[in-house]
């Protein structure tokens, strides 16, 4: 391999971006602005649900287990009672309210006759994450009023502390997750484009017939793609630092270099597509569903990979986003070491390495 022949690709790639300043501006417009759309756009939390009441009761105890939920503001926010259970229902339907509190006749004298009491809790299915969790919320609720009123004495406690992200900010989980799914999403949109350009516009041909080999081709374009994404991840980087707040806990140099490892599988993955289409719509299409898709529902950006069933189990572990966020996830949150994160590295490597030899078997440099 005669590294002049690569490096006179890479300059080629990098002079063709660098005088095409609108390209330019959306190679680096478009991740800062998924960056900034995921990280301020996207909440896993479940704050201010809106709720009313519905008391048939009109007791002192419906009242006060009303009042706990009205109370906290932080989780709820409550929007009135309503004087009809059809009208609960109606303001369920148009998402006015996410639940509704029932309090049914009798509820504080049946309570004080020792007999089994309930109130109803109606809840808004549509979403089932945001409906377990407003469950839960309700259960809560309810289960520290049953102890206040028993007047229990606290014989056993427990303390709990948590000891990674011990704010649990959903915020940092979200930046650091959407770190992961733009640098897997625009290197390898960018490279899609790299060989599939030659074909279109004809310049394939001179490929074809000068001296040059594929591998020497192959690995121009690689670094090529790859020396263009560097200015996307140190952007993205620093925006999940600095704009975000993320507290990064290890050490910056293993996150850099294991940043780039990634970075490299998404250009050869970019590549690999570039080089089984032969259009540019074609490739860029093809790379869009074949990034976006698994790395936001399968790599545990969502949703924990240990909750899917078994064909989402498989699919988070043949795709690098899932072993890059959990490399990034035990550098910012668990200050982790190279001897903890190694197997990380090494399937993402390996990724690397077994996508090039795809690419580099799949690409003919004549045609037959």
């Amino acid at each position: 391999m005669k590294w002049k022949r690569v490096w006179g690709i890479v300059k080629k790639e990098v002079k063709e971006l660098l005088r095409d300043p609108i390209g330019l501006i959306t190679f680096l417009f478009v991740p800062v602005s998924m960056m900034i759309i995921f990280g301020y756009g996207m909440k896993l939390e479940v704050k201010k649900v809106p709720f009313g009441v519905f008391d048939l009761d009109k007791s002192s105890l419906s009242r006060e287990i009303a009042e706990k939920f009205k109370a906290n503001r932080e989780y709820f926010d409550f929007k009135g009672e309503v004087n009809s259970y059809k009208r609960g229902i109606d303001l369920i339907t148009d998402e006015k309210i996410r639940f509704l509190l029932v309090f049914p006749p009798k509820f504080e004298e049946k309570f004080k006759e020792g007999k089994n009491t309930r109130y109803q809790a109606i809840i808004d299915g549509t979403f089932p994450y945001r409906a377990t969790v407003i469950k839960s919320y309700v259960e809560g609720i309810t289960v520290k009023e049953n102890l206040d009123r028993l007047k229990l004495q606290d014989v056993l406690k427990v303390k709990s502390r948590y000891w990674f992200n011990e704010s649990l900010n959903q915020d940092y989980i979200i930046a650091v997750g959407t770190l992961a799914v733009v640098l897997l999403i625009s290197p390898a949109v960018f490279s899609a484009l790299l060989i599939v350009k030659e074909k279109e516009m004809g310049s394939i041909y001179n490929v074809y017939s000068s001296p040059i080999t594929k591998g020497e081709f192959l690995m121009g374009k690689l670094l090529a793609g790859f020396t263009i994404s560097i200015p996307v991840f140190l952007i993205c980087y620093g925006m999940t630092v600095l704009l975000f707040g993320v507290p990064q806990k290890g050490s910056t140099l293993l996150m850099v270099i294991g940043s780039l490892i990634y970075v490299a599988v998404s250009v050869s993955f970019g590549l690999l597509i570039s080089n089984l289409f032969s259009s540019q719509a074609a490739a860029f299409i093809g790379t869009t569903i074949l990034t976006v898709v698994p790395s936001v529902l399968y790599s545990g950006y969502m949703t924990p990979v240990s909750s899917m069933d078994m064909s989402g189990y498989i699919t988070a572990h043949i795709i690098p986003t899932y072993y890059y966020l959990k490399f990034i996830k035990g550098i910012f949150f668990k200050g982790a070491p190279l001897s903890v994160l190694w197997r990380e590295l090494a399937v993402l490597i390996l990724f690397l390495v077994s996508v090039y030899l795809i690419t580099y078997v799949t690409f003919k440099k004549r045609e037959k």
